[in-house]
Formats: structure tokens, sequence, C-alpha cells
């Protein structure tokens, strides 16, 4: 067993077996192969998901462009962008691709484990793209009250429609791990707080604005937007 795994499950509190033949069929499990920490359900014949910001970076998602267009407002500017909902990192994956420095925030420890599991395999294949993201295990609202970054994203994995971004696989496995509670006002008011130029906020395309208030640009897809809170011109940056 490497070192590294025994080191993560003595840090979750987990117990680590030779198979999950030994579990409950449907219960949720870590699994450690070749380095890549996945995240399952015991005796499933689906894959178990894990983390790739390698493939994320070398297969650009299709129709990024709305995320790209709300955080940058389609400006060639070197942005420092926390994503204080980081959840599977997909959005933080379009963001590094782009050239941002990117801080991803999780407050689920386990979720926490596959995004840094993820960031040591991307430093072994492209180190600049690595030493522009990190990963902070925190409560959201906690962190942004003592950090400030250019842009902060948000992306409340449960908007009032009940639609999720997320896959409906990857939502079945995590949809009880992730989620930030009903503190949306607190959420966004710290994101305000900590943003120099703009907060962003993803939303099913028909669910209210987060904690009720109004953005000044919404950014529209057929199934998603983005909520732009602007507190500076972006413009400035090119000064």
């Amino acid at each position: 067993m490497p070192p590294s795994c025994a080191a993560l499950a003595e840090r979750l509190g987990l117990t680590i077996l030779p198979e999950d033949q030994s579990l409950e069929a449907g219960s949720l499990c870590l699994y450690w192969k070749e380095d890549v920490l996945s995240l399952g359900r015991a005796g499933s014949r689906e894959y178990p998901v894990a983390v790739d910001f390698v493939r994320a970076l070398q297969q650009r998602r299709q129709g990024p462009e709305l995320l790209i267009k709300a955080v940058t407002g389609n400006l060639s500017v070197k942005l420092a962008v926390i994503d204080a909902t980081a959840g599977l990192g997909r959005d933080s994956a379009i963001l590094l691709g782009r050239g941002l420095a990117v801080t991803m925030v999780e407050q689920n420890p386990v979720v926490a484990a596959l995004l840094e599991n993820a960031i040591d395999r991307l430093k072994l294949q492209d180190a600049e793209a690595a030493g522009r993201l990190s990963l902070n295990s925190a409560d959201a609202a906690d962190y942004l009250a003592q950090h400030r970054a250019d842009v902060v994203y948000l992306d409340p994995m449960f908007a009032a429609s009940g639609k999720s971004a997320l896959a409906k696989k990857d939502m079945q496995l995590f949809q009880h791990l992730l989620g930030h509670g009903d503190e949306d006002s607190r959420l966004l008011d710290a994101a305000l707080a900590s943003a120099e130029y703009r907060v962003v906020v993803k939303r099913a395309l028909k669910a209210p604005p987060l904690a009720g208030r109004e953005p000044g640009v919404a950014i529209k897809g057929k199934a998603v937007r983005f909520d732009v809170y602007p507190l500076k011109s972006l413009k400035q940056l090119n000064a």
C-alpha cells in the first residue's frame, strides 16, 4: 500500500480494505488504483468517479465560452480567481485552461481529497498549469473572509429548481457530500467582500438569483446562466 494512500486513510479516518466485497452493496467507498483516487459504490458496475485535470486540459470541454465571458469579460487579462465552491473542479479546469490562476475551496474532506490527488498528478504532467492551481479545504465563507482575489466564482450545487450542473451519475454519488447549505446570503456577502472586480454565480437557467439579489448582468445559455455582480471595470487591468 503506497504511503500516500495510508496517510490519506488516516487523515480521513477511513479503513483500508483489500477489496470492497465485504461492504454492503451500494456503499460509497474510495478506491486507490495506480495512484488515482476515485469515489464509487461497492459492487457497482459503473466506473468510480475521479478528478482528472490532465485530461481536462488536454480535452477542453465544449461550450465554456459563457463561463469565460462571465469571468473575464472576454478581455485578455490575467486574473486570480477563487472558485469558492469547487466541487469536482470542472469549472476550475476551464479557467485554468485559459491561463488564469485558480484557488479552489472545497469544504468536504472527501471531495477535497479527490481534488488534491488530481493536483498531484497534474504536477507530474504540467508543472506550469499546476503552479497556477491551488486547493484549500475550508468553509467557503470563512475562507473568503480572510482572502481576496480579482474574481470570486460561485457554483452552489443545488439550484432552486432542484437541477445541478453535475452529470446524473456524478450527482447520485455526490449529492449528499456536496452542497453548501442554506447560507446563500452569507456566502454571497463574503464573495462580494473578497472580490476586487466581480463575483460570478452559476445558476440553473430558471432559478432565482442567489439570495434573491439581482445581478448587474446575466449571461444566459440553454441550461444555465452566469449572474455577474460587477464591482470594478476589468478594463482597469489593461490600463
